[in-house]
């Protein structure tokens, strides 16, 4: 009897231990099941977190060299539309240079040409009217005048007149010469020559020389020349 007894607490002991291992047993897989699950989901953010920084450093990373090769691409563009202006610039200088040059030879054979026009036309544009003055009754001049003309534009250097004193007959007396410088342009001047009392019948002014640097004037009345420019200074 007592060994049933004590048997029957053994079992009902066992039992009851049992249980209670089975219940902390179960506690403890719950647990760790749970611990499991957590475990699981940290490493999921994790993952994520990683990976999205991961994509932020490639996006940051392409965005930094599409950067730095964007101010490359403007220099070079820059360069190639200096480079590019440049050329316009040396094609359009030369073709410039050709046309100035063309220009300046035009300009010079055209002033050449007027040049020699204004030389050639000397005896029309410095010029003497006819002179006056009071005849004397055995013959001679006195109180003689004329005037001179400059119809030239320039500045004439120098100009060389002579009065000729004339003999009824034609033949001269004498020649009294009227040196002129510094004319201003397009200017008149008022002249005398020196009385002659005994003989004589009339008076001639004549333009004996010109020069003017302004267009290479050297008119000689004793040298005419014979060339299309006999009148240009040598």
């Amino acid at each position: 009897m007592r060994w049933s007894v004590y048997l029957l607490v053994v079992i009902i002991t066992s039992c009851n231990t049992f249980s209670r291992e089975k219940e902390q047993q179960s506690k403890i897989d719950s647990l760790t099941n749970e611990l499991k699950k957590r475990d699981t989901a940290t490493k999921k953010e994790t993952e994520i977190k990683e990976g999205i920084k991961k994509d932020t450093i490639v996006v940051e990373a392409s965005t930094g060299v599409e950067k730095e090769s964007e101010p490359k691409e403007i220099i070079a563009k820059k360069k190639e539309q200096k480079i590019t202006v440049l050329a316009d610039q040396k094609d359009h200088a030369g073709k410039g240079g050709d046309s100035v040059k063309e220009d300046l030879a035009r300009n010079e054979v055209h002033e050449n040409y007027g040049a020699i026009d204004e030389r050639n036309a000397v005896l029309k544009k410095v010029v003497v009217d006819a002179p006056t003055f009071k005849p004397q009754f055995l013959g001679g001049f006195k109180d003689i005048k004329f005037n001179f003309f400059n119809r030239y534009p320039y500045r004439l250097d120098q100009v060389i007149l002579k009065v000729h004193y004339i003999r009824e007959d034609g033949t001269e007396i004498k020649a009294e010469a009227k040196i002129l410088k510094d004319v201003a342009p397009n200017s008149n001047m008022s002249l005398t020559a020196p009385d002659h009392a005994t003989t004589g019948k009339t008076l001639k002014v004549t333009v004996e020389a010109v020069q003017c640097r302004a267009i290479e004037l050297c008119f000689y009345s004793s040298d005419p020349g014979k060339s299309a420019d006999p009148y240009r200074c040598r």
